[in-house]
């Protein structure tokens, strides 16, 4: 099926793209070009646990694509009937900030059985198109203003590419540092970050900061405030919280980790609130942590206790 060029064009000159997803992939796969149903899917639950394979999972479906791809690649496979009974192929994307959509790979959709685990779903077979491997992980698309619709067809919603980037990894899981501002880091990302190499930047650029940082549970939205000072900068804090398996050794923390050893892993996610000198001392830093401790409310309503 031939795309509408004369739409792709009308939508690049009204948002400004220079290309679009359909027209980079198009010319890798003359099966896929020839395809009747195509659905573009951006993958974006943010429930704390999703049902998958009948059984209750928790974590981001990011943090599954990233550390545990068969569970996230089942999640994927289980769709709504009514959407997906006569797709030929799905254009799969990680959703990121804001509109943002990472492209994860073109999937041919093969035999579509009822679903044992919900009413009205049907489990499909899912293989990946090797044709469009170069492309994954590097790709990243504005989903426009319609984000609530995961699910759009593709030969009437052009997408526009925002960016190509050597992907979300460097190396062994590593996320690519940006700035100080940026950084969100769950369990599994904190881990592969302090255990990477010397050469990889994370090492250089937390050693040479200390900062205020906010430790958030998403299953409960409450916080925990701390700061850092000290010769070995955020680093040295920080690698203290993946010794310990998350708890750091604070005392609210501990209580969580105690009834349950997997709930920081699952559930915690690591930021910089601000960033501070590498020679602040402890009293300037505990003052700035206090600041930020009466913003948030985070001894009033988060895990702070002093």
């Amino acid at each position: 099926m031939n795309l509408d060029q004369l739409k792709i064009d009308a939508f690049k000159k009204e948002s400004g793209a220079i290309i679009t997803i359909q027209e980079l992939l198009r010319g890798r796969d003359p099966e896929f070009d020839a395809a009747k149903t195509i659905r573009l899917v951006r993958h974006a639950d943010n429930r704390p646990v999703k049902i998958i394979d009948g059984k209750e999972v928790k974590g981001s479906l990011y943090q599954l694509y990233r550390y545990d791809k068969p569970t996230f690649l089942n999640y994927q496979k289980e769709q709504e009937r009514k959407k997906f009974e006569n797709v030929d192929y799905i254009v799969s994307f990680i959703g990121e900030r804001g509109t943002k959509a990472r492209f994860v790979g073109v999937y041919k959709v093969g035999n579509k059985v009822p679903s044992p685990y919900t009413a009205d779903n049907i489990i499909c077979d899912m293989d990946i198109v090797e044709a469009f491997e170069p492309l994954t992980h590097c790709v990243v698309i504005d989903w426009g203003k319609s984000t609530v619709s995961w699910c759009q067809d593709y030969y009437t919603n052009p997408k526009k590419v925002v960016r190509i980037d050597d992907g979300f990894e460097d190396a062994d899981g590593i996320p690519r540092f940006t700035s100080y501002a940026d950084v969100i880091l769950n369990f599994d990302e904190l881990k592969a970050v302090i255990n990477s190499p010397y050469d990889n930047p994370w090492q250089t650029v937390l050693k040479s900061v200390n900062c205020i940082y906010l430790i958030a549970d998403r299953a409960t939205g409450r916080h925990y405030v701390g700061s850092t000072y000290g010769e070995s900068g955020i680093f040295g804090r920080w690698e203290t919280y993946v010794k310990t398996n998350g708890h750091g050794d604070n005392k609210e923390l501990k209580k969580l980790h105690a009834a349950d050893a997997s709930y920081p892993k699952n559930n915690f996610q690591w930021s910089i609130l601000e960033v501070l000198p590498l020679n602040i001392s402890p009293d300037q830093a505990v003052d700035r942590e206090n600041i930020f401790k009466q913003k948030i409310l985070s001894r009033e309503h988060g895990y702070n206790s002093n």
